[in-house]
């Protein structure tokens, strides 16, 4: 068994390396990473480049060997060289994305040429040749046109162009609010995604095919509880964002739903940038539709940077920068319950100690009656937030067969938040360095890609109350609360990849590996909340329940995972390819540097006394039946497969969220990471308000006090998931293409944390007495979805292009089917799990999204030359229309057994009653819901309720966003750009959901409204 380290006195203060010195580890990291990518030979799995295939037939069908095949990057002149084999196949792996021409020549045939080929990343597509009989110096040239059918993988692989990224409305240029167009990407929150009713935090985020999480302990597109603005990287260095979901290629790795990956712009050979500015101001936007007539919140945010890319060497060195900053200085309009002047006066008086969290909330501003403890305020709060973030990446052209890329993204985004309390804001301080290299080495019918990747990532979060009065945390139910934390969380992964691609007759080969380090790691402690029942309890410094958490001391977490793949592309006819692979992948067992994590394993061994805790160094015993087979076909019908049918088959497994080990670290056993005492223990004890942590460590470490352990299951399972699709795909035009088909997956396995040794309903004893009330995470849950999924989808022609998406679904689980502990749903009936089964939170069953762009020919309707052309052409209009069904709601009911609901009564539960008045409305009607009668003895509902899990649903939702932008030519190669972004047009407002649990004042009330109509401007300058 491995030694624990000696716990350090408590309090751990926050044992942060000093900055400097992480900026210099970071300075060595990314050397040593950089230098390994260029001398090493392993290992990847994210697709950053496309897959051309090719069959070379001549006039009578027959297959021709031997052509010598040459691909060429119009922007970099860079060459790629194949021949056709004795079937007459080519492959072109691991193709930068960008525009190509196709050259195929051979002694008796014309030379073949085509022209304008776009590829893009992950694309898996089939070009046949037909060569011409004559001389090799006659040249017949062709247009390509832009490929539309996904006609050799079966693999779902959708995204955002170039010209999406640049034209579609976006607020403050954030990429990502693009990824909701797709079927079946659903946003929850902090930069999370469903992908097809999947675990958000089965999701993987990548640029340039290497790993770009924006947190260190959960796969994210944003950091650590969203509070940053530009996600992953700026879209000025944005190319494309692919998306990969269903059933996947073998090589795609790590991911449980998809892989969200991020293809960075490179240098070409002519010298190209932009500078811009976008703001948002309050001036430009619509009044929120509750504010009173003179109230409009104020807004100032400034968006501005650039980019400049060019060759170093004209057809071998290449380098593109960006820069991109903001400043944002915002207010919002909150209605919070806050206490009344009369009972702030009885409270103090009562407590004087209470004064310091009294004076965080402001006077009531609406009516009350006499002697209530809580009214509603509403107020005006204001944020901050910044960010400087650099983009750099390299491009060298060594020769004809090697091909080096590199790129640098960092950033320092903070901010201060808004918090119930007006008086106690969040800061948020952050640094955010990510890397990595690639080399690509080719021969005429293999290839072999090489990658590297570093990821590092520093973050403070501090409360004001924290920072200042860390003996002030109250909560007082049904009216108000405050609590403060001091967190740090960091981190840094890297990871060496390789993918070794082989054509051999009709068949394409790919073996790949991969190894993943992840060191994520905390220092964190809260202030202790006292919790009352009622404003008298509260009097009466009776608490219902008190919460020491105690927190990590700094503590450095470790895991390595490893990967392998085997595929095989095999094109069975010219028309029919099979795509069939294996994946293995293995992730080991978590561990602490200095033996300060702390896990039962079982819940028998958490209720001891003392408690039994595992080695330090085996948590849990290591899942190594991670074997993900993944099959599928893409047959294309008819003479010329313009109707493409697709199914597969894939299974795929999870790998741990990191998160949830956070919480098994502990300064010492005696001194858990949290203790909570409910009311009968607080009186036993006499817990009285106000105790500090450091107050509670001698009494709770030298006593024989019930603890609390978080215990992880030491059998659990490795999440895994089987997906089938079927679907078919018609070119209907040569830039329209329809799709429509089935989307299914089961995942099983999914963690789910449950609470243990809960008092008993009726007589209020713990099954174990000895023993608090712990956290209890094993393989319990489970989640399905069904969903027909359709799109129609035009390519830029005629001045239109536009993509329209439908869903219709449906996703179950017990919990939420997911893993992450942010989206934590604890069943109401621990002894029926089953009980439980109903739609998650992000079930939507009908969804919608509409995108277009429309070039206005303003100046050739006009027949305009010269001055008037410039000021009435290169007039360019888009938007984004979305409708989708409500949120679920799930009732619930006041009780000391969290997650309890009531029983449904009869009647409509949605209200038809008039509304209180314009600031609320009613949706939910009280009378249809009755709490479960409490027991006497215990205080707790008799029984479980029947109302059902998320079984009524919200408002449902619309939205149109519009962008209309004037680009007029300075000079030949200097264009100016005028761009308006209407957010929410219309200004339909968007109702909120209302407060869902009964017994709160507020119950079945919306009180708040979003929606309003927010105009963003922007100036771009490009060359």
């Amino acid at each position: 068994m491995s030694a624990r380290k000696t716990p350090e006195p408590f309090p751990a203060a926050m044992a942060a390396q000093p900055r400097s010195r992480q900026m210099r580890n970071k300075a060595t990291w990314m050397v040593l990473m950089l230098t390994i990518a260029l001398l090493g030979t392993t290992a990847l799995g994210q697709r950053t480049t496309a897959t051309l295939f090719g069959i070379v037939q001549d006039p009578t069908g027959g297959v021709v060997p031997g052509v010598s095949i040459e691909l060429t990057n119009q922007q970099t002149n860079t060459k790629l060289t194949a021949v056709s084999n004795d079937v007459g196949e080519f492959t072109f792996s691991f193709v930068p994305v960008g525009r190509y021409d196709l050259k195929a020549e051979l002694t008796g045939f014309k030379t073949h040429v085509r022209t304008g080929l776009e590829l893009t990343s992950g694309q898996q597509i089939r070009y046949p040749i037909a060569l011409e009989v004559g001389e090799i110096n006659d040249v017949t040239t062709v247009k390509a046109e832009a490929p539309l059918l996904q006609s050799a993988a079966v693999t779902k692989s959708d995204g955002i162009s170039n010209l999406q990224l640049a034209e579609l409305p976006q607020s403050r240029r954030d990429f990502t609010t693009l990824l909701g167009l797709q079927n079946g990407m659903r946003f929850d929150k902090q930069g999370m995604f469903s992908i097809n009713g999947l675990a958000t935090a089965g999701i993987t985020i990548t640029v340039d095919g290497v790993d770009a999480a924006g947190d260190p302990e959960t796969s994210s597109l944003a950091a650590f509880q969203g509070f940053n603005l530009i996600n992953v990287m700026s879209q000025e260095a944005i190319q494309e964002v692919v998306v990969s979901k269903g059933v996947m290629s073998a090589e795609v790795a790590r991911t449980f739903s998809g892989n969200i990956n991020v293809i960075s712009k490179s240098g070409t050979n002519d010298f190209h940038g932009s500078l811009f500015e976008t703001i948002q101001n309050d001036a430009l936007n619509a009044r929120n539709g509750w504010a009173t007539s003179t109230q409009k919140t104020p807004v100032r945010y400034n968006q501005f940077g650039g980019s400049i890319g060019g060759p170093i060497i004209r057809d071998k060195a290449f380098f593109f920068f960006t820069y991109e900053g903001y400043r944002q200085r915002n207010s919002g309009i909150y209605t919070r319950t806050v206490p009344t002047p009369e009972f702030r006066a009885q409270a103090i008086a009562a407590l004087p100690t209470s004064k310091a969290f009294f004076d965080l909330w402001p006077d009531p501003t609406e009516s009350y009656a006499p002697g209530a403890a809580g009214a509603n305020a509403r107020y005006i709060d204001s944020g901050t937030a910044n960010d400087d973030h650099f983009v750099a990446r390299g491009d060298w052209n060594i020769n004809s067969t090697n091909f080096v890329t590199a790129r640098y993204t960092g950033g320092s985004p903070n901010k201060k938040d808004v918090r119930d309390a007006i008086g106690n804001p969040r800061q948020y301080f952050s640094e955010n360095d990510s890397g990595n290299a690639t080399w690509t080495r080719s021969a005429a019918t293999w290839a072999n890609e090489v990658r590297a990747g570093l990821n590092f990532h520093y973050m403070e979060r501090t409360d004001s109350i924290f920072a200042n009065d860390k003996t002030i945390g109250i909560r007082i139910d049904n009216l108000y609360r405050a609590d403060g934390e001091g967190l740090m969380v960091t981190g840094h992964s890297y990871s060496f990849e390789d993918i070794f691609s082989k054509t051999k007759g009709r068949h394409t080969l790919k073996v790949g590996a991969l190894y993943m380090a992840q060191t994520p790691g905390r220092n964190d402690e809260e202030v202790p909340v006292f919790r009352y029942k009622n404003a008298s309890d509260f009097l009466k410094n009776k608490p219902r329940e008190v919460t020491f958490t105690f927190g990590q001391p700094r503590y450095y977490g470790r895991m390595w995972q490893f990967g392998g793949f085997f595929q095989d592309d095999f094109r069975v006819r010219p028309n029919l390819v099979l795509n069939l692979g294996v994946r293995y992948e293995y992730y080991s067992v978590f561990s602490e540097k200095n033996g300060m994590i702390f896990n039962p394993g079982k819940p028998e061994n958490a209720v001891k006394v003392p408690a039994v805790f595992r080695d330090p160094d085996s948590l849990y015993n290591g899942d190594f039946n991670n074997f993900q087979p993944r099959v599928g076909f893409a047959w294309g019908i008819g003479k010329d497969s313009r109707t493409v049918i697709r199914s597969g088959f894939g299974i795929n497994v999870a790998q741990p969220n990191l998160r949830q080990f956070s919480s098994m670290v502990y300064v010492s056993p005696l001194v858990p990471w949290r203790a909570v005492f409910d009311g009968n223990m607080a009186a036993q004890y006499n817990l009285k308000y106000p105790l500090t942590n450091e107050q509670m460590v001698p009494v709770i470490s030298g006593q024989d006090f019930p603890r609390s352990y978080h215990t992880f299951d030491a059998d659990n399972l490795t999440p895994y998931v089987m997906q089938w699709t079927l679907d078919i795909q018609r070119q209907l035009t040569p830039t329209i293409v329809f799709e429509t088909g089935y989307v299914g997956n089961k995942a099983l396995k999914i963690l789910m944390s449950r609470d243990m040794n809960v008092m008993d309903r009726q007589t209020g004893e713990r099954p174990h007495p000895e023993a608090a009330q712990f956290d209890y995470d094993d393989a319990s849950d489970f989640s399905y979805y069904h969903a027909w999924q359709t799109s129609l989808r035009k390519n830029l022609s005629h001045n239109v292009s536009f993509g329209v998406n439908y869903t219709w679904s449906r996703v179950m689980a017990l919990s939420q089917g997911d893993f992450w502990p942010g989206n934590d749903r604890r069943v109401q009936d621990q002894f029926n799990l089953r009980a439980d089964l109903g739609p998650t939170d992000l079930d939507r069953p009908h969804r919608l999204s509409v995108n277009w762009f429309w070039d206005a020919p303003f100046a050739q309707w006009a027949g305009a030359t010269g001055a008037l052309a410039k000021v009435i052409g290169g007039w360019r209009v888009g938007g984004i229309l979305s409708a989708t069904s409500g949120q679920p709601l799930n009732i619930e009911q006041k009780s000391d057994l969290d997650f309890s609901r009531p029983d449904y009564v009869g009647g409509d539960p949605y209200s038809t009653a008039p509304d209180p008045d314009r600031y609320q409305k009613w949706y939910l009607n009280p009378a249809a819901f009755a709490a479960v009668p409490e027991n006497d003895v215990s205080g707790l509902p008799e029984r479980p309720g029947n109302v059902g899990k998320n079984s009524l649903r919200g408002h449902k939702r619309f939205g149109f966003d519009l962008s209309a932008s004037k680009t007029t030519a300075i000079t030949e190669k200097v264009n100016l750009q005028l761009r308006g972004e209407f957010l929410s047009v219309l200004n339909h407002p968007t109702l909120n959901d209302p407060d869902t649990m009964l017994g709160e004042s507020n119950f079945g009330k919306i009180l708040g409204v979003g929606g309003s109509r927010v105009i963003q401007m922007s100036l771009k300058l490009t060359f």
